[in-house]
């Protein structure tokens, strides 16, 4: 069977969809959602003290990975999916026009944002789908900003 630890180490962009969907699954202070989301009751279980950024929550939840819920399994499974088709999409834009800059703490979201007039069409729009899917369980803070 594969583990969310298995699919961890999927390039560059990785922190991006991960963190995004863990913006979703109510870690921040935006995501006072009325439902309950897919991996709040293990963040709140196993996670509740470590604090975002750094991936802290990501390396949680890998640890706890035999614990999870399938809808939190799901709700990740969704997140690395999505972090696959951003990745194709944007992997060109990311390596040309942010090359320089660290993954991690929305740093590479800023610099597309900050790029938005040069990214592609097919990364925007793909970001648009991200952000669209994200907004049915709550806000994508990540991929805000980057329209087509």
């Amino acid at each position: 069977m594969r583990t969310i630890a298995s699919d961890t180490g999927i390039g560059r962009l990785k922190h991006v969809a991960l963190s995004t969907f863990l913006a979703i699954a109510g870690t921040g202070p935006a995501n006072a959602a009325p439902h309950p989301l897919p991996c709040s009751d293990e963040i709140a279980r196993y996670c509740k003290n470590l604090g975002l950024g750094g991936g802290r929550v990501q390396n949680c939840l890998r640890e706890h990975d035999a614990q999870l819920s399938p809808a939190c399994r799901a709700g990740l499974e969704s997140a690395l999916a999505r972090h696959r088709e951003i990745q194709a999409a944007c992997g060109a834009d990311v390596e040309r026009l942010c090359k320089d800059v660290r993954p991690g703490k929305g740093r590479l979201a800023a610099c597309l944002k900050e790029h938005h007039r040069e990214v592609s069409s097919l990364c925007k729009d793909t970001l648009a789908a991200a952000r669209k899917a994200g907004s049915r369980t709550g806000p994508t803070r990540r991929t805000q900003g980057i329209h087509p």
